[in-house]
Order: C-alpha cells, then structure tokens, then sequence
C-alpha cells in the first residue's frame, strides 16, 4: 500500500499547454482552466439532441451527444446555434463486451479511429469523451499478472483507445465519464489509465459529496481537472429516491426537482477545478417514467428550464414556478403505499399555490408502472423496453380534481397531471398505486 500511495500522490494531471491548439487544458495560479479558441471556456449545457435553439436561447453553450447517429447533423445545428459539442465514444462497458475477442476490439478501434478522422476539425467540437459509464474495474496488483485476464485486456484496450484518439486528434481533450464520484474505481483508473486529460462525473444526489470528494482524490493524486457529465434532481435508483412498498420509486413533482437542481449547481460552481456541467436530459425520455427526466411536452417547457435560464445568467430575477406542489388520491399522497381493488371508483386532486385566475391548462393520465421490468435496458444494447401508453378510465376530470375507475388489471401503476401555463411552461407530479383483483 505504500508502494502504491508513493505512485499516486507523485501523480498529477496532466495539462497541454500549446496555445495554438484549439481547445486544451491550461494551469493557471488558482488552479485549472479549459481554454476555446484562445478564451476561457465554463461549460453550461445540457446532455440530449434536441432543442438545441432552446438551449441556446437560455444561455447553455454546450451539448453532449452520447451516440453518433446523425452526428454531422447535430455538430452544424449545434454550430449554427453557437453551442460547443461533447461527443461520446461508444465503446462497450466493461462486463458487457468480451474483450479477450481480439478481432472484436480491432473493429471498435477502427470505429473510434474513423470517427475522430471524420469529425476532429468540426469547429463545434469541444471534448472527444470515452464512453459513458464504461464501469472501469477496480483493479488489485494480481490482476495484471494473470494472462488474457478480462480486466487487464479491458484497460489495455481502453488506453489503446485514448492513444488512437490523441494521434488522430491533438486539437480537442479527452475525457471519460463515471457514474459517481466513489473513490475505489477511481483510484485504479487514475493509476492505470494516466494519458487521459480529465475525468468527468455523472452525479444527482450525490452532488452533495462532491467537494469532500474531490479533496479526497486531491490529497491522494494533486489537483486535476473534471467536469460534471450529468447532473439533475433525485433519480430513481436505489439510494435517492423514497420507494413504495412494492418498490416502485416515488418521483419528485418538476418543482422539487428545480428546487434540487438548483441547490446542486450551485455546489458544482462552487468546486474548484471544474470546467462546469451537464443538465440531464435535454430533450424527452423514458427512463422509469416518461417524465422523470423529460423536459420538454406538447410545445411547452418544463419548469427545470425557466429555473437553468435563472442559473445561467439570462434571467436576473428568480422563476416564479406554476405553483404544482402535490397529489393526493383519496386524501393520501405517495408515500402512505396506495392499493386499490380493480373496478373502485377514486379521487385525486392536485394541491396548487396559484391563483384561481391563473390560466391553466391541466391534462391527466393512467398508466401503467414497469418499474419492475427495468428502467432502462437499452443502455447495454439489451432488448429496448417499449413504454407503456395511457390508459383510458377517467370518468371525469375538472380542473385540479379528477375521478377514475381502477383498472381491472393487477399490478402497479401511476396517475399523472400536468398543469400548463400561458407563458409556455409546464408542471407535473404522478402518485402511484397498485392494484389487485379482489377475491
């Protein structure tokens, strides 16, 4: 062990330093900075591939792409609306890709090499990052001497990429993202991956250890530069959110999320040496719900977007949400674990701090839950999970209160409202419930 902490704390990032580059890493006095075409550059954007003008509007001026599809056209719209790129490298996660297959890593290297020949002088691009989340072992000294070891073929070919990507391309950094700021993985990666230039985190929740963090790997391997690859409210895995009894995960309502996202931006402002971060996720996804993550329905925007316009400077005065506190559905709210019996007439209603006289606009929806089935298997290039869609037994639905008959299925679902104002914006919470048959 003290082998190994000699090693560490002798290491330090590494930084370019040629001003003719376009974009590099440059130490300064107080500690590191990312420079774009001679300026320094903050990063305040979001992840996704749509509404690139709406992101631009708001005052966000970068956008990940995790995949490559359409890339040419998502680097011109990008460019066209002033809005530096982040392009994910696909490569396989570790533990999903067998990486003793030699011919099969030749092709993913030639796809990379390809990739970075074809799109490296776009002057959109701002940072080639090697994969998402690509579950880099951890990595104890007998590992390395064990032949065609899985976790030893894995780090020799993710380095042979970082190699490949910097010879092509001596214009743009490279970056790798992880899925939290955890000290163990991180460790190893630092010690046996040295070349590459930053590292950046996929955080929500834990945002709030982001600075005792980071002191952490300060102490053990000098500063370095990162940036945050995601960052928003609760998510729905096991450690943040708070869980029926049936383990269905209770998602914050679209002003609570602001709330959070608020708070934890302002920690990542806060970090020192961190070049800025990624709203996730711009654009609309299904990931345990088709809101948690969403922010964009039917022309109108969620109110996560007025709260970034706030952050990013283009609004000098603080949002003034729609008012959508919560739901409850026969007086109980998500946390008192709703059962119904299949075929019982119920109530809810959406508790507001609004004016009668606003004009709003509010929609309601059944559908079911597939918490159960997976979140979202598309990610490891598993079988993709087709949404569930709306179910019809609403009796009738005024306002802020609506009556529906429980459906005649067993099994977990959600009731969702969604409150849309004049001025563009939307609001939305859900409640779920489980149904049974009774006897």
């Amino acid at each position: 062990m003290s082998l190994v902490l000699i090693y560490v704390r002798h290491f330090h990032a590494k930084q370019i330093t040629n001003d003719s580059k376009t974009v590099y890493i440059k130490r300064n006095q107080s500690g590191f900075e990312l420079i774009r075409n001679g300026k320094p550059f903050y990063i305040k954007g979001a992840a996704g591939n749509s509404n690139l003008k709406e992101l631009a509007d708001i005052g966000g001026n970068t956008i990940r792409l995790y995949d490559t599809i359409n890339i040419q056209y998502y680097l011109d719209e990008a460019l066209r609306h002033g809005l530096a790129v982040i392009i994910d490298v696909p490569i396989p996660p570790f533990g999903f890709h067998n990486y003793l297959d030699e011919n099969e890593n030749k092709i993913i290297k030639q796809k990379v090499k390809d990739l970075i020949v074809k799109y490296k002088n776009h002057p959109a691009l701002l940072i080639w990052n090697l994969g998402n989340e690509v579950s880099y072992p951890k990595i104890h000294w007998k590992d390395l001497i064990r032949v065609n070891h899985s976790k030893k073929r894995f780090v020799k070919n993710f380095n042979e990429i970082i190699e490949i990507i910097k010879s092509e391309d001596t214009n743009h950094p490279v970056s790798t993202s992880k899925w939290n700021i955890g000290i163990e993985h991180y460790t190893s990666f630092k010690i046996f991956s040295p070349d590459i230039d930053l590292i950046s985190f996929n955080v929500f929740g834990d945002t709030k250890n982001i600075n005792n963090n980071m002191k952490q790997y300060y102490f053990l391997f000098g500063e370095f530069p990162f940036y945050v690859s995601e960052f928003g409210p609760d998510g729905w895995w096991m450690q943040e959110p708070q869980f029926t009894s049936w383990w269905s995960p209770i998602e914050p309502s679209s002003e609570k999320k602001a709330e959070q996202i608020n708070s934890r931006y302002n920690l990542i402002v806060d970090s020192k040496n961190c070049f800025g971060s990624l709203l996730f996720y711009w654009g609309n996804k299904y990931e345990c719900t088709h809101t948690w993550f969403s922010l964009f329905k039917e022309g109108h925007k969620s109110e996560i977007v007025m709260e970034m316009e706030y952050l990013w400077g283009q609004s000098n005065s603080q949002p003034e949400f729609i008012g959508l506190e919560y739901m409850l559905v026969e007086g109980k709210g998500a946390a008192d674990n709703l059962i119904f019996n299949s075929g019982e007439v119920k109530n809810a209603e959406l508790k507001m701090d609004v004016n009668e006289n606003d004009s709003l606009t509010i929609k309601w929806e059944i559908y079911p839950d597939v918490w159960y089935q997976g979140w979202n298997e598309e990610k490891y290039n598993r079988k993709l999970l087709n949404p569930p869609g709306p179910i019809d037994c609403f009796i009738k639905t005024e306002n802020k209160k609506a009556t529906f008959v429980v459906p005649d299925k067993e099994g977990p679902y959600r009731i969702f409202a969604y409150v849309y104002d004049h001025l563009g914006y939307f609001a939305t919470t859900n409640t779920p419930f489980y149904v049974l048959i009774p006897k």
